[in-house]
């Protein structure tokens, strides 16, 4: 499927499942009693990011599951928020991460994952694209000519959004653990439902299993495989706060999709099924709130199941985002609101006003 025809599709999905949400907003009132928000103060601080996607492949007994992983460095960076805007930028520490090594390849990324964070809306949009993996937990195999076995031909793409709706908005925010301008005072949960849809693909420029295990893959001859995925979404998020300051929360979302796989071999053979899925999203964070700052530690993981045309294979593409944060909240002074309240009224404009609240 072309990237545009995807984008499109994308694009309708999306706002036509966050359309309704724009009249459920305006009827949530934040009960402050249970969290605050201080969207007028300045956000600020340092934070360490991890990201990892992984390519993995089933093998027929379940024993040695291919694992193809990005080789990214830990990111020292900084966030700076105000209002409905948040931005960090960061710069790689390299050697410096012990998980980080030159002989596991390098790997070119082009990775946008926004979120849309809402009282009554949380969207994850994703935009990932990798090439360069190396085999993730098998140091010095065999069939490798160096320390690791380093594929810098793979290449794998993931487009798509998963949106939910918030239905107890009112006293439980999303936004304390993720995106640091609020606090939660008081223990409180919330049941979500919505849907997405996903495009995603692998390719490489010869079979993704290495001659030497082929015997142990039902599928070893694919180069090239693509699948969308598109269905309800249904979960579950809650804060346990302790004594008002310290708090951990979960998230968990479980996507029932209807799925399509593509599979091209080596020979030229193409082949394509249709099966159920059921994606995962998980969420969490621990940390200490206060009124001027905030200590978060936190993970985000999109897990994909995508099925085979033979039965006894399939595949799972997955991406896991770790921070610690700490952040403080300080006054904005005057250029920054300004700036800010102007980018607030042409979205109001455009009618995409709830979404910033």
């Amino acid at each position: 499927m072309p990237i545009k025809k995807v984008i499109a599709v994308l694009l309708f999905f999306s706002l036509g499942l966050m359309a309704p949400a724009q009249e459920m907003d305006a009827g949530i009132k934040q009960d402050t009693g249970y969290y605050r928000r201080y969207n007028h103060k300045l956000t600020l601080g340092p934070l360490l990011v991890k990201k990892n996607s992984v390519y993995s492949i089933r093998s027929i007994d379940e024993a040695f599951p291919l694992r193809y992983s990005t080789n990214n460095p830990t990111r020292l960076g900084l966030s700076i928020g105000y209002d409905w805007l948040s931005v960090s930028g960061s710069v790689g520490l390299g050697t410096l991460d012990p998980d980080y090594k030159k002989e596991k390849g390098k790997t070119k990324a082009a990775n946008f994952q926004m979120s849309i964070t809402g009282k009554s809306v949380l969207g994850d949009l994703h935009f990932q694209v990798n090439k360069g993996f190396y085999l993730r937990g098998q140091q010095d195999p065999d069939f490798a000519s160096g320390t690791y076995y380093v594929r810098p031909d793979i290449k794998t793409q993931i487009f798509g959004a998963t949106i939910r709706k918030i239905l107890n908005g009112d006293r439980f925010s999303i936004k304390a653990p993720f995106v640091y301008d609020s606090w939660q005072q008081r223990s409180s949960g919330t049941f979500m439902i919505g849907g997405e849809f996903i495009y995603g693909n692998a390719k490489g420029d010869s079979a993704f299993v290495p001659a030497n295990l082929s015997s142990l893959f039902p599928n070893a001859s694919v180069n090239y495989m693509r699948y969308i995925m598109f269905g309800p979404t249904a979960g579950y998020a809650h804060t346990f706060v302790v004594k008002k300051h310290l708090f951990v929360t979960g998230l968990v979302s479980v996507n029932g999709d209807a799925a399509q796989t593509l599979e091209k071999m080596t020979t030229g053979e193409q082949r394509t099924r249709w099966y159920f899925s059921p994606n995962l999203s998980l969420r969490g964070a621990v940390g200490y709130n206060t009124e001027k700052w905030e200590l978060v530690g936190s993970v985000i993981s999109n897990r994909f199941f995508i099925g085979s045309n033979i039965q006894a294979a399939n595949y799972q593409n997955y991406s896991d985002q770790f921070r610690v944060a700490y952040l403080r909240r300080i006054n904005a002074g005057k250029t920054i609101p300004a700036v800010i309240n102007w980018g607030r009224r042409a979205i109001n404009t455009l009618g995409f006003g709830w979404l910033l609240d």
